[in-house]
């Protein structure tokens, strides 16, 4: 194992055999996403051994790992809901995602741990929690978060003019009942513009109540969405449980990553929607229940509809009013604003950039938009000296492209003195194309082919 990965400890084989023996699944991958270690509780899931795992890349193992992710960005993720297919059997896990990093904060791998890996388990912590509210509510109300948003029209930072379409947009929809649907790449801040929605709309004194349809396993979805009645399956609590639905009545449920939704779950989501009603599992009784719906996603619906993954009567009803959240690449006026924002909610000391990094972010592509301008922000100011972001505090990718840049920008001063060049002695020779390239000490056809190349022309008189 790479002793990068291991914290200093008097007897390194205790450390190990603690790591081994811990009954949740772990593996370790270093930079270049190599699995350096795996215990056999995670092997375990992957239906496999120790042996054959240590070594390989673990996108050969996980094609779809979030974990090189994690290592590019060095930014952590907790709760993700993994599925992994065990033969036959298909099981859950809770996963969180850590970063390492050595002494000086560059980063040289990453962890994944498993915290929850059987239904039984997820649903145990949940009964829990039901537990806590029936026994000791004013300790639940610490727990529970407050079902209110926390960002306005005035956190949708820029002033470029796709932004102000965007803002105009919003406050329209946000005056109407009808469905929004959110469109735009992961990164974008669809999540802070449903908040907006909901605090510029009649009902901003309702609750707010966000989902992420991509963060529940299929079997508990349906009990988080509709609630359920007492003892209504195998360990459900005596008094019962309100669903999301319930908790947003008079206010704003946001369905994040509405394309996750499983399609039986779409079915009795349109249903609420036209009949405003619901009915909790076990119950025999309907509850009426009155919300607007914010819906977000980024993915193609449309295709889905055609591939038949995304019912298209549930499409159409929330397909009424979209707002389309441009990338970053697209609004680089924008990028100086949102700098200045992350630079000070990231560090109480005023941290400034120089205009050649300035530059160079306004230019780079962002393909995790406004997510990953602040995981590039935080990396920068951590490395900077004196609170002075320069171009060597940013990550090697950049460089790269901007030495590039650099030698793109050389090349293209050579060619305008070499056009300047020609240019003065063809008008010194009269245009005469045979004492030019003489007077050059070139060929007549090298003379031709350079005059094509920077687009020389003879004026016409």
């Amino acid at each position: 194992m790479n002793n990068d990965f291991l914290f200093q400890c008097d007897n390194m084989g205790l450390l190990q055999s603690i790591v081994s023996h811990i009954p949740t699944g772990i593996f370790v991958c270093d930079i270049n996403n190599i699995v350096i270690y795996i215990n056999d509780v995670y092997a375990g899931y992957l239906d496999t051994h120790v042996r054959e795992i240590i070594g390989k890349k673990i996108t050969d193992i996980i094609p779809d790992s979030g974990l090189p992710d994690v290592i590019r960005t060095g930014r952590p993720v907790y709760g993700v809901v993994r599925q992994i297919q065990k033969g036959t059997k298909s099981i859950h896990l809770i996963v969180n995602r850590i970063p390492l990093f050595d002494k000086d904060y560059n980063i040289i791998g990453a962890m994944a741990m498993a915290l929850l890996d059987t239904p039984e388990q997820i649903r145990n912590l949940v009964l829990q929690m039901d537990k806590l509210q029936s026994s000791n509510p004013k300790k639940y109300k610490k727990i529970k978060p407050e079902l209110r948003a926390n960002y306005s029209i005035d956190h949708l930072l820029g002033e470029s003019r796709e932004m102000n379409s965007v803002k105009v947009y919003l406050l329209k929809y946000a005056q109407v009942e009808a469905a929004v649907l959110i469109l735009g790449e992961t990164g974008t801040g669809k999540e802070l513009t449903a908040s907006a929605i909901h605090m510029a709309s009649p009902r901003a004194n309702g609750p707010y109540v966000p989902l992420n349809c991509s963060a529940f396993p299929k079997d508990l979805f349906e009990s988080e969405l509709f609630g359920y009645a007492g003892s209504a399956f195998s360990g459900a609590t005596k008094e019962g449980k309100s669903g999301l639905i319930t908790l947003a009545n008079n206010g704003t449920l946001f369905l994040d990553e509405i394309g996750e939704l499983p399609l039986d779950l779409q079915a009795k989501i349109l249903r609420v929607l036209e009949e405003k009603t619901l009915r909790p599992i076990g119950s025999d009784q309907s509850v009426d229940v009155d919300f607007r719906l914010v819906a977000a996603t980024n993915r193609d619906l449309k295709t889905m509809v055609n591939e038949g993954t995304f019912r298209e009567d549930l499409f159409y009803r929330i397909n009424s009013l979209t707002l389309q959240l441009p990338p970053l690449s697209e609004r680089a006026d924008d990028i100086p604003i949102l700098i200045d924002h992350i630079l000070k909610q990231i560090s109480e000391q005023a941290i400034s950039c120089s205009q050649e990094v300035m530059e160079l972010l306004k230019q780079w592509a962002w393909r995790g938009n406004i997510r990953e301008l602040r995981n590039v922000l935080m990396r920068a100011a951590s490395l900077c000296h004196n609170f002075h972001i320069e171009i060597t505090d940013l990550p090697h990718e950049m460089l790269e492209i901007e030495n590039t840049a650099r030698v793109s920008s050389l090349n293209k001063t050579l060619l305008n003195s070499e056009a300047k060049l020609i240019l003065q002695a063809l008008e010194s020779n009269l245009w005469n194309v045979q004492k030019t390239a003489k007077f050059l000490e070139i060929s007549r056809a090298s003379l031709y082919e350079k005059m094509k190349k920077l687009q020389i022309k003879r004026p016409i008189k």
